[in-house]
């Protein structure tokens, strides 16, 4: 309805297809106990990797005949399974080998259509696989599916469990956790998995981005007219043609009884919807080939570009290491070779969010259902930049060396929702001699934690300020989550109407875990995507913070509620 601007739709949601027993298994890699702070630190109590975990169940199903789809929440991820997986097969069925593949977003469409055509026919046993094959395209019979951590949605862990044991066959489907709180949270109570609701889709039909692109294909169709259409296409509708007859994409019919405001496509593509990605919103992208034959490997959209291609970076494709020897930015292009390495590489930069047309004076409480906040929703403005990168040993996952890196600042417009921190928190951390910017950081972190137990979201598509320890910059005193999408797809108006029951939510979270230590751990404080490795964290600082914002705004609107009676 939102996307059609209708305001009716007939709902199909009776599902007559032949479908089998399916077995869900949940499996919490074992714990075992750990030095921290090198060998004279203590000892901590924490899991095994959940990467490793997946990696010999997929080379189990491979062994046993079993047809099985990796799903895995990041390409990276996907990259990591299958090359494990690899290295298990090398020794337990060195036949096999060859038998998986990745497949996900950013490889080019001859590649994907190779892999689906060989899975389909049975050529390949297995595929890690990003949330790219979760819907849409028919690879066959699938006996069991495997999901390294929760994919952000229930909607999106059935519809992967989905793919599996079609044709009323028995199938199996197995999640595996990651030591985050989500995870575990329904690893201790399956119920709440397994009895939870589809989550609402998120739409925002308004993204600038993505648009500007619907209204060039929609004129290649049919001439826009602005009196009449912008009840379909929205209030910006006007701005967006003015965009696109600059580029050169719209121009204005001569003729006609409105010839004033329609307008044709005379862009540059014969088709311009076989230029519209379904898998990303931008447009811009970088190409990585491959030296040894010039062949193109794939893709990168250009707001990840710089974190995975840069002089000395270790790229992976199809479970193959790639050391990035040119990076060309006038051409957007980046020339690599395989390499055999034991390390990978990992940027260093920071991130800093402009809001616009915030103020940290509070305004007009948000108004809903929920609890009152004075949380507040606000264009943005993203900035990354890069000033080196790590490489980093495998098997230790200690830092080798680090290396300066010069790259180009990137800055893109999104939205974002935050909170101011009161002073008398602020205050209240000092006086204890706790570390603030550590408080704040664990506090977003949590928050991050926590939200994709309240909505459809995952890792991918919010974040926060992450703080560096070596950086003196002033931070704002405040919580701020942003938008990762260019242009922003709505998550922060629908996270300021739950923030109230998120500083609750993530207060309970911090305040709950037994760990000891002050930096906290991954079912707290700590995020498995933290841009500064978790470094700068204060647990008991990030409780007085939380306790500090929510008696703020308990306060601030009991004042406001007798000052409208009176």
């Amino acid at each position: 309805m939102e996307l059609a601007k209708l305001d009716n739709v007939g709902l199909i949601q009776n599902d007559g297809s032949p479908c089998g027993s399916k077995y869900f298994l949940l499996w919490n890699p074992p714990l075992h106990m750990k030095k921290e702070g090198g060998s004279q630190g203590s000892s901590v109590t924490r899991r095994s990797s959940p990467i490793v975990e997946v990696s010999y169940l997929f080379s189990e199903m491979v062994q046993h005949g079993l047809r099985c789809i990796a799903f895995c929440k990041t390409r990276k991820l996907c990259e990591l399974v299958l090359s494990y997986t690899r290295e298990i097969l090398e020794v337990t069925g060195k036949e096999l080998v060859d038998s998986i593949c990745v497949y996900r977003a950013g490889y080019i469409a001859e590649d994907r259509r190779k892999i689906e055509a060989d899975l389909f026919e049975g050529k390949l046993c297995g595929v890690a696989a990003t949330n790219a094959l979760e819907l849409g395209i028919d690879v066959g019979h699938i006996d069991a599916t495997l999901h390294l951590g929760f994919p952000g949605s229930v909607a999106s862990l059935w519809q992967q469990a989905g793919r599996s044991g079609r044709r009323a066959k028995q199938s199996l489907a197995i999640y595996v956790a990651f030591e985050g709180p989500l995870d575990q949270y329904f690893m201790k109570s399956p119920d709440k998995l397994f009895g939870k609701p589809i989550e609402h889709c998120q739409v925002d039909s308004h993204n600038p981005k993505v648009l500007g692109q619907h209204i060039a294909c929609a004129a290649y169709e049919h001439p826009i007219c602005l009196q009449y259409d912008e009840n379909h296409f929205g209030s910006t509708l006007d701005s967006i043609v003015t965009t696109l007859k600059d580029k050169g994409f719209l121009v204005n019919n001569p003729s006609g009884p409105f010839s004033s405001t329609m307008w044709n496509y005379i862009g540059p593509e014969k088709n311009p919807s076989q230029t519209v990605s379904i898998r990303a919103i931008e447009h811009d992208k970088y190409k990585v080939i491959d030296k040894l034959n010039n062949r193109l490997l794939e893709e990168i959209e250009e707001s990840k570009a710089f974190f995975q291609v840069y002089e000395g970076a270790i790229y992976m494709h199809q479970g193959v290491n790639y050391l990035v020897e040119e990076f060309d930015l006038s051409s957007r292009t980046a020339f690599c070779r395989k390499v055999d390495v034991k390390y990978y590489t990992k940027t260093r930069d920071y991130t800093d969010i402009n809001v616009l047309g915030g103020d940290f004076a509070y305004l007009p409480a948000c108004k809903t259902n929920h609890l009152k906040t004075t949380a507040q929703a606000n264009s943005c403005k993203v900035s990354t930049k890069w000033f080196g990168f790590h490489r980093i040993c495998k098997s230790s996952s200690k830092i080798l060396d680090t290396v300066e890196l010069r790259l180009p600042p990137y800055s893109y417009d999104s939205e974002a929702v935050w909170i101011r921190i009161p002073r008398s928190a602020k205050l209240a951390v000092e006086e204890r001699k706790l570390e603030f910017r550590g408080g704040s950081h664990a506090a977003s972190h949590t928050l991050l934690n926590i939200l994709p137990l309240h909505m459809m979201c995952g890792a991918s598509d919010l974040g926060t300020e992450c703080v560096n320890p070596h950086e003196t910059r002033g931070m704002p005193e405040r919580i701020l989550l942003y938008d990762k999408h260019p242009g922003g797809i709505g998550l922060a108006t629908q996270v300021k109407k739950l923030f109230g029951e998120l500083l609750l939510a993530a207060l309970e979270l911090v305040s709950a875990c037994s760990c000891a230590s002050a930096s906290g751990c991954p079912n707290c404080i700590q995020s498995l995507t933290c841009s500064e490795y978790n470094e700068v964290l204060d647990k008991e600082a990030a409780i007085l913070i939380l306790k500090g914002v929510i008696e703020h705004d308990r306060s601030y609107f009991e004042v406001k509620e007798a000052s409208d009676r009176s």
